[in-house]
């Protein structure tokens, strides 16, 4: 472990003023946190880990927001449950933490460990592990009655092709723990079923479930001393040919508002179940076309990737403000988030294996024709001749964000931007 002290932000609040605020890990959708926390006056220290920034090709040195950091921290692997716990123990020593931020899946459960053992508010440690065991989510929502779709955790294709045969097919197949859409399947028939099972890493860690049609959206919630902060509901969309793989966002939802007080009531009772007591959270909501919502999944983090940046261009307001305040245990008047337009995300990568261009096409033609609604359009490909197939969210390339007034037209725009970067490669993306 290295560390290096940065000198503090002229907006720092006095000497003696500030409460410690600890940041485990950094992607770069999530950095404009620390610009926040410093903004509300905080000591902000950083604990790095390197293999994540290197797998998500991120340089901290780099980032605009590396000079609202005080206190760095580097770790090889933070997911190191004895490393992480050395480090942050030697951080409270030196200058005792008054809050922990946590944004990536995997460091959750083991940052909630911590705080507990050192006696930090933060999201419950327990309740943070069901949740990632999806299994054991489900278990709990069945229990309290919030929600009983039908699962099983099977041992291979034959556990697996029973639950269908009972169930009827489509059904979902995705790992016990997992995030991104990674490794998720929506499975069609048995022979498909076989070859998903065969293609799995773990049969025993595979979580056949039954399949949910409607709405797919997305309640965004916080909770801080008991009380509820509804945030936003987004809507999601899929690619058709791999139905589990997510292709964008739009914030808000355009859904009625009796829709919106069905979702967030039902994410509300969904973390209360659970028992997630403190943090801001990302419900992945099914709303049926009977208008009853069912739980795809529950992340006890706030939304990820360049969706609080969405929320921002929506008119939502600083998010990061608010997950620091939250993180830091403040009584929050909670209060209806006012949106004055519609913020839309589309995500590509390759439909099929296509080798790999040998430079990124011109992105121009689109901030000319579409002009201030395009907020940005980034394409980069990774290392290696040939282009994965996109079956998760680790396999985009290219990202589109549009902000209007409009909800059609900001979609149709995002969509159209996609199809056209399509049409410049020369192969079909996933859209």
């Amino acid at each position: 472990m290295t560390d290096r002290q940065h000198p503090p932000h002229p907006s720092a609040a006095a000497a003696g003023t500030a409460r410690h605020v600890v940041f485990v890990a950094w992607k770069a959708g999530n950095a404009p946190a620390f610009e926040a926390a410093k903004r509300l006056g905080h000591h902000v220290t950083l604990i790095r880990s390197l293999l994540m920034e290197q797998a998500q090709n991120v340089d901290f040195d780099a980032s605009p927001y590396a000079r609202f950091v005080d206190r760095v921290h580097v770790l090889k692997d933070a997911t190191d449950p004895e490393a992480l716990r050395s480090c942050v123990l030697e951080v409270h020593r030196e200058r005792p933490v008054d809050g922990f931020v946590a944004t990536v899946d995997a460091l959750v459960v083991p940052v909630a460990r911590i705080a507990e053992e050192i006696g930090v508010p933060f999201t419950d440690a327990g309740a943070a592990e069901a949740a990632k065991q999806k299994n054991r989510c489900r278990e709990i929502l069945a229990a309290a009655g919030v929600d009983t779709t039908r699962y099983s955790v099977v041992g291979g294709f034959e556990d697996a092709a029973a639950f269908a045969a009972a169930t009827g097919y489509p059904v979902v197949v995705k790992p016990a723990r997992g995030s991104g859409s990674e490794g998720a399947h929506v499975v069609a028939d048995e022979r498909q079923l076989a070859r998903v099972l065969a293609d799995a890493a773990d049969a025993a860690g595979i979580l056949v479930e039954e399949y949910l049609s409607g709405r797919f959206v997305s309640a965004e919630i916080g909770l801080v001393h008991g009380r509820f902060l509804r945030l936003a509901v987004s809507e999601r969309s899929t690619w058709h040919r791999h139905e589990a793989l997510e292709t964008g966002t739009t914030i808000p939802a355009g859904i009625s508002p009796e829709e919106h007080d069905r979702v967030m009531r039902f994410a509300e009772e969904v973390v209360t179940a659970v028992g997630l007591r403190l943090g801001i959270f990302h419900v992945e909501v099914m709303l049926g076309a009977d208008g009853t919502p069912r739980l795809i999944e529950l992340n006890p983090r706030i939304m990820g990737s360049c969706l609080p940046n969405l929320f921002r261009l929506a008119g939502g307001g600083d998010i990061f403000e608010l997950l620091v305040r939250v993180h830091l245990n403040e009584r929050i008047e909670p209060g209806p988030t006012v949106f004055d337009g519609y913020a839309t995300v589309r995500w590509f990568g390759a439909a099929d294996p296509v080798p790999t261009p040998e430079r990124v096409p011109d992105l121009g033609w689109a901030a000319e024709e579409y002009g201030d609604s395009l907020h940005s359009l980034t394409v980069r490909f990774p290392e290696g001749d040939t282009l994965p197939p996109c079956r998760g969210n680790l396999g985009n390339f290219g990202e589109v964000q549009v902000v209007h007034a409009d909800r059609a037209a900001s979609i149709r725009i995002a969509e159209d931007i996609v199809g056209g970067m399509a049409d410049q490669l020369g192969f079909e993306v996933t859209r």
